[in-house]
């Protein structure tokens, strides 16, 4: 810990102040940024996990460049840069001066790869003033990392309260004098779950000590993370227990958020009325991903939190969940899209509604399996051209070179390039490459994901245009 506070006062001492401006600002430079571009995202909430662009721009020709925040607390943002991203704790009404890493753009197999994750550091800053939050909380990560991996085992086989409270406060004292209210919860809820895993292994003990009379910290990643730790699952655990066991016909039968909370309050760990709604959307999230709960009842329930909820997070919460769990699935809506043609025409998924169904197809060049899929639809598209269009979206960097294979194989359909709104892909949950997808004349996704040529799709496009036809 010695080092740790000399780090600090080192810190303390050198720094200089930084300029506070009206807004969020984050500027940078780096030559290897030359006109890419820099999104900044932050997380809604931290049950679905979704995210909100909050800012966007793209470095000059030298890779310099300046970045507005939309943010309104501090909060946790991520910078997309390629490969990596970038992570910086922002408050408001700050000019953050960033020092960043080479760009390393994502290679053609990490596009193809449905399990490439990012990887993730905290971004430098110059300059940063006295109690910057990004510097106290790469430290207190560091420290606080490092003393539970050198202890966990001795305090997970043999739980000593006197021993945790010790490690606790010996890097509290690193940390102690730093007046940041964001900080001060960080350390409370990472403090919480040395003792978690430690003595305190009752959740009851844990929700009632952290949870159920505290104000929700909806932006504190320490917070959420520890909340979703105690209440993972939390539906099929808690209906098995004696004060639980209406849980299940209040959520799948009844679909009273109401009673659910009343069941809930049978724990005197959950007593709180936010809390309790807050645990229901948690269980209803998990509850959406296990095959026990039937899903359309779920959405029922969590449609009636989002329309009778006073908290304005919670409402939110539960739209994001709603949307994760139905964007994309057949049934629904087809994600909306504007993307560049051969031509450089910018065309909407809407344009393509008529009298015939569309089959969108995701694809690389580069992938052998979309290279092969390219001739079945060719052949398909002779066919079935009477009745629908196909619309292939490819994902390759050189759009030049995808029109060129287009025009010698001659094939004859709408081909769009996904850079204009790379997200698109994201939108329709694409994995792997090719992919495929049928949209009906009115716009909806009938079949999400759908048969490849090669597994007989137009035996089962037949079928189902008959069954539509009915």
């Amino acid at each position: 810990m010695k080092i740790a506070k000399q780090i600090i006062s080192l810190f303390l001492i050198c720094v200089a102040t930084s300029t506070v401006a009206q807004q969020t600002i984050v500027i940078g430079g780096n030559k290897t940024y030359k006109n890419q571009p820099i999104e900044a995202y932050a997380c809604t909430d931290y049950i679905s996990n979704a995210n909100q662009l909050v800012g966007k721009t793209t470095a000059d020709s030298l890779g310099n460049f300046r970045l507005a925040l939309n943010i309104s607390r501090t909060c946790r943002v991520v910078l997309k840069l390629g490969r990596a991203n970038g992570i910086l704790y922002a408050d408001t009404s700050m000019t953050y001066n960033i020092i960043l890493p080479d760009y390393e753009p994502r290679t053609k197999g990490d596009m193809l790869n449905p399990y490439f994750t990012p990887d993730e550091f905290l971004v430098g800053i110059k300059n940063p003033d006295r109690y910057n939050l990004n510097m106290y909380v790469d430290l207190f990560d560091y420290t606080y990392e490092d003393c539970l991996e050198r202890n966990y085992y001795r305090m997970l086989k043999n739980p000593d309260k006197h021993f945790t409270d010790s490690l606790i406060a010996n890097i509290e004292t690193s940390f102690d004098s730093i007046p940041n209210n964001f900080f001060s919860i960080y350390r409370q809820y990472k403090y919480a779950w040395m003792k978690f895993i430690s003595y305190m292994r009752d959740w009851r003990y844990m929700s009632r000590e952290y949870f159920d009379n505290q104000p929700v910290e909806y932006q504190n990643p320490a917070y959420m993370d520890l909340f979703n730790q105690m209440f993972t699952n939390f539906l099929r655990y808690y209906m098995n227990t004696r004060e639980g066991e209406r849980i299940y016909s209040d959520i799948i039968m009844a679909k009273s958020p109401e009673k659910a909370k009343q069941t809930l309050s049978n724990s005197l760990a959950v007593t709180n009325d936010t809390l309790q709604e807050m645990v229901l959307l948690k269980s209803i999230h998990d509850a959406l991903y296990d095959y026990y709960f039937k899903a359309s009842s779920l959405l029922i329930t969590l449609d009636s939190i989002r329309q009778t909820t006073k908290i304005d997070e919670h409402k939110q919460i539960a739209e994001n969940i709603e949307h994760k769990n139905t964007i994309a699935k057949a049934g629904t809506s087809a994600p909306s899209f504007c993307l560049a043609d051969t031509a450089g025409v910018y065309r909407s998924v809407d344009e393509f509604f008529c009298e015939k169904y569309i089959y969108l197809n995701f694809i690389s060049v580069d992938s052998y399996a979309c290279t092969q899929s390219l001739e079945q639809l060719k052949l398909m598209n002779e066919k079935t051209k009477d009745l629908i269009q196909v619309v292939s979206i490819s994902i390759d960097d050189d759009f030049d070179r995808v029109k060129r294979l287009f025009k010698r194989n001659h094939y004859n359909w709408t081909l769009l390039d996904y850079k204009g709104d790379p997200t698109v892909i994201e939108r329709y949950k694409v994995k792997a490459y090719p992919s495929y997808f049928l949209i009906d004349t009115e716009g909806n996704l009938c079949m999400s994901p759908a048969a490849a040529p090669s597994e007989d799709f137009e035996k089962r496009f037949q079928q189902f245009y008959r069954d539509h036809r009915k």
